[in-house]
């Protein structure tokens, strides 16, 4: 699976340094803390991204292998016997148009069966994605005769997929009390595993060598007249070998039918200690509990969340940079609520949309004085997927209203608005035996309130970024996956301090670890349909 791995910067946006003539740089306006800011933006759009990733990597199509022969309408009509075997041959396939034709032929028999014709109609309602529409349709049918295996296990596939994982739990383990057939009961068991699949801990995770030519975030060497006299900037760029570091953790407990309550909580970060580089350490971690609500078309979920932004001693103006220091010092930490609804618009198409709102706080004083207060951000994307091929644009638009908004009677400039979208390509090549590779471009125009520190205007950003991934399902070892990763940045400013320019390149071991060992990564559709086929043992294609 390709996941995108994507850089917290660390280190102030503005380390002005007196000049050759020792002119002192005032502070007022100068420290806008965006790149702290920017790595829960950063985090809000990966989530998407994780998303697509693993929709991407269980996209298995579900066709089926050859042709069905064709029968004449008018023959299976004169000969009712054959074209009811037909229709129960059909209800163990997933064929949308033959069992479609055969029920529609069978409906006009004088002497149909009403519950064969149901069953008919509650496999329609699932194979064409109305899956709570066919969870009540075998309910009904499993209420009139609740001693039919075979709509008992119907009715907990449909629920299943329908996300109503405590309810197809109940169902499975009432069936595997019953005398059912052994592969019937095997491919029970894979049900079962798979529910607890999805409400298990679930553990992910990644570790990659990385090196970067700008590890302190340094503008490029710039002059400023100021009081008449000449300020220039004395901090450079420094290279630097680190490991990037991610970890990511999910639960879902299941309450009632799409209910569930949910906790996820990640940690990413970047880390120069071997390197002696601590001071441009910087991590960033959440942890969300809270409701959600999923079904086989939507889903949408209200989740809290804490959040801790963590760098090295270097943004600390009242810590010497420590450049052996395996931890990285808290920043600035906060509490917010994220809203999520994500859509399937049909079988290739999905719809994500996310609002969040957060209070940030700040440790030191003087960062508290100008970036305390309110991130609102919103999240709008869309993919669309073409076989191997997957095409996703989004669009997001970020504010900051500080808590002070005058300081020194002057509009606190740290205020900002930012607008900006991305575009992203996911490839699974072919010719390549199992190559991935995944390209995002994004870019953004961010604009301050208030004026700009040494200036007469407001500061204008404009930022762009581009990241490339490759990875091969070949180089896999017991899940752990090696993935290429290449990123560039630019942001171009009036403002001479906030310009930024870097290159990363990183190669990244990515797994995924689950507490079931015995279960690996089956499609749903696959269970479904082994199901299917086991149950087209004499026992089960009696007729009702």
């Amino acid at each position: 699976m390709l996941r995108i791995k994507q850089k917290m910067v660390s280190a102030s946006l503005c380390c002005l340094l007196p000049s050759a003539v020792l002119a002192q740089l005032p502070e007022g306006g100068v420290r806008q803390d965006a790149p702290s800011q920017d790595a829960a933006v950063q985090v809000q759009q990966k989530q998407w991204l994780d998303i697509l990733s693993e929709e991407e990597r269980s996209s298995e199509k579900n066709e089926n292998v050859g042709e069905p022969t064709v029968v004449g309408d008018d023959f299976l009509a004169a000969n009712p016997r054959i074209l009811e075997d037909a229709l129960i041959q059909a209800l163990n396939g997933n064929s949308v148009d033959l069992v479609s034709s055969l029920a529609a032929l069978y409906r006009k028999q004088p002497n149909h069966n009403p519950k064969l014709i149901a069953r008919a109609d509650a496999l329609l309602a699932k194979l064409k994605g109305r899956t709570s529409e066919a969870v009540e349709r075998y309910r009904t049918l499993y209420e009139s005769d609740v001693s039919d295996d075979r709509i008992l296990l119907d009715l907990a596939a449909a629920e299943f997929q329908d996300y109503r994982l405590g309810e197809a739990a109940a169902h499975f383990r009432h069936a595997t009390q019953r005398d059912i057939p052994a592969p019937v009961l095997e491919n029970v068991k894979r049900f079962q595993e798979a529910v607890k699949r999805q409400t298990e801990w679930k553990w992910s995770g990644g570790i990659s060598p990385v090196h970067s030519d700008n590890a302190n975030n340094a503008a490029p060497r710039y002059c400023i007249e100021t009081r008449g006299q000449t300020a220039c900037s004395v901090t450079v760029p420094v290279s630097a070998n680190g490991l990037n570091y991610e970890l990511n953790t999910e639960k879902l407990t299941p309450l009632y039918g799409h209910h569930a309550v949910k906790f996820r909580a990640n940690l990413s970060g970047t880390s120069y200690f071997f390197d002696r580089q601590s001071a441009y350490d910087d991590a960033f971690g959440r942890a969300y509990l809270g409701w959600q609500r999923k079904d086989g078309k939507q889903t949408v979920s209200v989740l809290p969340f804490y959040q801790a932004q963590l760098a090295g001693s270097s943004e600390f103006d009242s810590k010497k940079e420590n450049n052996r220091r395996a931890a990285p010092y808290m920043l600035a930490h906060g509490v917010g609520v994220q809203l999520l609804h994500m859509v399937n618009l049909g079988k290739a198409t999905q719809l994500y949309y996310s609002l969040e709102r957060y209070r940030q706080n700040y440790r030191e004083t003087d960062r508290a004085l100008r970036n305390d207060g309110w991130h609102d951000s919103t999240y709008l994307s869309l993919a669309r997927r073409f076989g191997r091929t997957t095409l996703f644009g989004g669009w997001q638009y970020n504010r900051f209203v500080p808590e002070n908004k005058n300081i020194r009677n002057a509009v606190n400039n740290a205020a900002y608005r930012r607008s900006g979208f991305n575009i992203g390509w996911i490839q699974q090549w072919p010719f390549g035996g199992g190559l991935n590779s995944r390209l995002t471009a994004s870019f953004a125009n961010r604009r301050y309130k208030g004026i700009m520190a040494f200036g007469t205007e407001p500061q204008r950003n404009r930022e762009r970024s581009l990241s490339v991934s490759l990875s091969h399902d070949k180089l896999s070892y017991k899940g752990i996956t090696p993935t290429l990763n290449y990123g560039y940045s630019r942001i171009r400013s009036n403002a001479p301090y906030a310009r930024r320019s870097s290159h990363q390149w990183s190669l990244e071991l990515n797994g995924i670890f689950k507490n079931s060992r015995k279960f690996g990564c089956v499609d749903l559709r696959v269970l479904i349909q082994l199901l299917h086929r086991s149950l087209q043992c004499k026992r089960c294609q009696q007729r009702p």
